[in-house]
This record gives C-alpha cells, structure tokens and sequence, in this order.
C-alpha cells in the first residue's frame, strides 16, 4: 500500500515476497540498479545523506522536513555512526548529556563505571547522548500514552538541559504538542546478552535521523 504510486518498486517486493524474485549464489537477491548507490567509501554515505536530507542547513528546526525523513539501516552500531555523522552537519550548538550507570547488589564493585559507561545494549539509550535543537529524537519507552508518549514515537528537541529535554511531538494525534522529558531509570532486556542487569538513568531517547529496520516498523516517513 505504501508503494502503490511507484508500480516497479511494488512488483519487486511482491516478487521478493511471493519467492518468484531471481536470486543469485546463495539465495541471494540482486537489488535493482536504480536503488543502487554505488560503493565508494565515504563518498557513497554522503551521496546518500544528501538524497535524504536535502539543505539540511537550512531546515533545522523544521518539523515537517525531518518527521517526513530517516535513514534506515539493520543494525544498531550502523545507527549510531550514521546519526552522529548527520548530527555534525547541524549548524548550531550541541549539547551533551551523560547517563548514570550502575549494577544492582554489586557490592563489590566488580563493574566499572567505564564499563558500563561503554555498554550499547539493545532497547537502551547511549551513555553518551549528544543532541542539538532542531533534531528529531525517539522516545524508548511508554511515558505517557494519553498523552502520546508512547515507546518509538518521534519528536523534535527544542532545548536540552541538565534535567530535561524540551520536545514537540512529531507524529499522531498530538503532533504539534510541547512536552518535556525527564531522566528515568532503564534497565537492560533478559535477552540483552549481559551477566547481569544494567541500570541507566538517562533521558529515554535516542536520535532518530537513522533508524534500525525494526524500529522503523510503524513510522510513517512520505518521502
């Protein structure tokens, strides 16, 4: 439904999903050549940044700009590249804001706040989050859904502090609304591959310029 005006991209995936698609060695599938930017290293990444976010100098602070883009990429290390690589081209002052980490019950202190400091773990917001006004972010977490804050919904950040994130939401019935998000404690996932359970007190956000393919999954992007 989302491709219905682009008929060749639409046949493709439904060859891709009905298997009748041609593969080549190892089951593999040849994307067509008009999606195709060819490799060649940085070069390539910034031929595709500006495809997706044209004069992005001069559209900070513009909601509708960046709730209508995203990058999308599988893996969450690829995210976090990307991100900080657009975030850079913001023509205004960042702002970076760290997290509290700790291990319950380690009472001999077996982790070291670098350590944890340095953990990425699914689900989780980075240590390190480093933000400018006018950038879209993404809430991790339901906060308030009669009031949309709802886990994955996108926002603008309009002013960082210590203690808060000024946003507006970007998306669904309060799009539009100014609301301001405090640090919370997160504790990782069972599933999050870690001997243990980390607690993080930080702002339940991330940047939202690049987006894994499974949190882009309900995200409404017209580009």
């Amino acid at each position: 439904m989302r491709s219905i005006n682009d008929h060749q991209f639409a046949e493709f995936l439904l060859r891709v999903g009905d298997g009748s698609e041609q593969v080549i060695n190892d089951e593999m599938i040849r994307v067509p050549e008009c999606m195709v930017v060819p490799w060649e290293s940085d070069q390539s990444i910034n031929l595709i940044i500006d495809e997706v976010f044209p004069n992005l100098g001069d559209h900070v602070n513009d909601a509708r700009y960046m709730v209508d883009r995203a990058l999308i990429t599988p893996i969450n290390n690829d995210v976090g590249v990307l991100n900080e690589k657009i975030i850079n081209m913001f023509p205004v002052e960042e702002i970076t804001l760290y997290s509290f980490d700790s291990v319950e019950d380690d009472i001999r202190n077996l982790y070291q706040p670098e350590f944890l400091n340095s953990i990425t773990a699914g689900g989780l917001p980075p240590h390190k989050l480093t933000l400018k006004v006018g950038a879209p972010i993404m809430l991790l977490r339901n906060i308030d859904p009669k009031l949309g804050l709802c886990n994955d919904t996108r926002l603008l950040c309009r002013g960082s502090y210590q203690n808060l994130i000024d946003a507006e939401i970007l998306t669904g019935q309060f799009a539009g609304t100014r609301v301001f998000l405090p640090r919370i404690p997160l504790k990782s996932a069972e599933n999050a591959g870690l001997p243990f359970q980390l607690t993080r007190k930080q702002f339940p956000v991330k940047l939202s310029l690049c987006l894994t393919i499974n949190k882009s999954h309900g995200q409404t992007i017209h580009m």
